[in-house]
């Protein structure tokens, strides 16, 4: 029986049950063969840019018996199929939307999008706007002393004109839910932002740009504290 981390099972979590997945990127096979033990999807496609990687993945499946359920396939994205649902995980931001926007229709015709950016998480908001992807749910995990973001998007051909880039940092459904880790995400971010200001030299005009900068995203991180908080 496949265990998986607290993050990995998350994203197996958030998969709709009987749909057709596709696991982008999907290093050891562990988030596909998970779906497939415990019987939430028999039709997956697991697949990597590593060949190395891939090769585990078979392994894996080839251990459990997941053959006929299960394909692994060596490649750099998204496979030219419709599936139900798009797991891209455990990559960055800015690879993640190029990933989309390389495979746009095929994106547009899933039902759900998920996404665990490790970083750049601002830019990836930003661009499923600009694509035209409605962010319609948000989850937040915290496995190892870091914070796991999780993007859930659909293709909604909606593009918000009104967002304005510090819109894109901060997640708006985690902030409505009052979620508790995220206000201890925003927190930690709040101490780190405050520990950087201080650091700055006061005499140096670069510094002070950037401290400019760096104190309205401060005050902005605050704004969302305080949402949640009360």
């Amino acid at each position: 029986m496949i265990k998986l981390s607290k993050r990995l099972n998350k994203i197996a979590e958030l998969v709709d049950f009987g749909a057709s997945v596709i696991d982008v990127g999907t290093d050891h096979g562990y988030v596909p063969n998970f779906l497939c033990e415990n019987k939430i999807s028999s039709d997956i496609i697991a697949t990597d840019i590593s060949k190395n990687s891939l090769e585990k993945s078979i392994e894996l499946t080839r251990e459990l018996g997941n053959e006929k359920f299960i394909r692994n396939i060596l490649a750099n994205g998204i496979v030219d199929e419709n599936r139900d649902n798009i797991i891209i995980a455990g990559l960055g931001g800015i690879q993640i939307a190029e990933i989309i926007a390389n495979s746009i229709e095929i994106a547009k015709s899933s039902k759900k999008l998920i996404l665990q950016p490790m970083q750049k998480t601002n830019i990836l908001r930003r661009e499923l706007n600009n694509m035209g992807f409605e962010i319609f749910d948000e989850e937040i995990i915290y496995e190892d002393e870091r914070y796991f973001e999780i993007i859930l998007a659909k293709f909604s051909n909606k593009i918000d004109k009104g967002l304005k880039e510090e819109d894109f940092y901060f997640s708006k459904k985690l902030i409505e839910k009052k979620d508790k880790t995220y206000l201890s995400y925003l927190e930690e971010k709040k101490t780190y932002l405050k520990s950087i200001i201080s650091s700055f030299d006061p005499n140096s005009t670069r510094s002070k740009k950037r401290s400019e900068e760096l104190n309205n995203l401060l005050s902005l991180v605050e704004e969302a504290i305080d949402e949640i908080s009360n």
